[in-house]
């Protein structure tokens, strides 16, 4: 089955969100801007940032939060498209390059920090920020961590370590810190990495395979399921929406489109208010 091209347009487009009314939202990375996708196709501009973001997440209180890499912040946007700058350092080291975000139950929220990482210099970070803050640094030596994501317990985190080319995971303590890196799954090679990641109602995780035009299915034993189409050959991330949350969207930068199609098991729904 082929993925239906759902909007285009974009400049290098990342970080798919959905908000409670069925919106997407995404960034349009090389331009700065976030944008407002409707359920029918329409796009509108919510904000730009002047800079690079990245991963985008929905706060408990019904507001966005961007991983801004060109500005080395976390920022915040109202309804209106107001831009707050929530962080920019934690526990006095300055971020290097924030690239996506994801929350849990509690209103807190973990954001990787690649920065210049690489194979080669094992740096890339990941913070936690509970509800109030402060900001404060819960996994480190990482390949390029990029994208995250929370089981349906909040008991364990799920990191892509994009360029050694594996998955991480991590055990979530009481107090949102992390255990120790535990090796989860290989990802296929032959091109850059994982990039972004999401959940299904099962525990299996939909990976955007960047460089080899798919989208990987890895359950929770680590076993690849499959490998959907993503539209083109770079996808960037994916996220869950639709009515029956069966419709698995896809960023796709070497076309600059988003992507649909529909999955056999429903995404996991995400962390709201009522929830918390």
């Amino acid at each position: 089955m082929q993925p239906r091209r759902f909007a285009e347009g974009f400049a290098f487009p990342e970080g798919p969100a959905f908000d409670t009314e069925g919106n997407l939202y995404l960034v349009s990375m090389g331009n700065g801007d976030i944008l407002r996708v409707t359920p029918d196709g329409g796009v509108s501009l919510l904000a730009n940032t002047g800079g690079a973001p990245n991963g985008l997440a929905f706060g408990p209180d019904g507001l966005l939060y961007v991983a801004e890499a060109r500005h080395r912040a976390i920022l915040r946007v109202d309804r209106a498209g107001t831009i707050a700058i929530l962080l920019m350092e934690a526990e006095g080291e300055p971020f290097r390059a924030p690239n996506d975000l994801c929350f849990d139950p509690r209103g807190g929220f973990y954001f990787t920090d690649p920065g210049s990482s690489s194979a080669h210099t094992p740096v890339g970070r990941v913070f936690y920020c509970p509800p109030g803050g402060p900001a404060r640094q819960v996994a480190g030596g990482l390949c390029f961590p990029n994208g995250l994501a929370l089981t349906a317990d909040a008991k364990a985190l799920y990191v892509v370590n994009e360029l050694a080319q594996t998955m991480v995971r991590f055990d979530v303590q009481d107090d949102g810190t992390l255990g120790p890196k535990q090796d989860f799954a290989p990802i296929r090679r032959g091109g850059i990495g994982g990039d972004g990641m999401a959940l299904d109602a099962e525990g299996n995780l939909y990976v955007a395979n960047y460089g080899l035009g798919a989208v990987d299915v890895i359950s929770p034993a680590g076993d690849l399921l499959d490998c959907l189409p993503a539209g083109g050959a770079r996808p960037t991330n994916v996220a869950f929406g639709g009515p029956d949350m069966r419709d698995l969207y896809i960023t796709e930068c070497e076309t600059g489109a988003v992507y649909v199609l529909r999955a056999e098991v429903a995404g996991l729904r995400l962390f709201w208010p009522e929830d918390a």
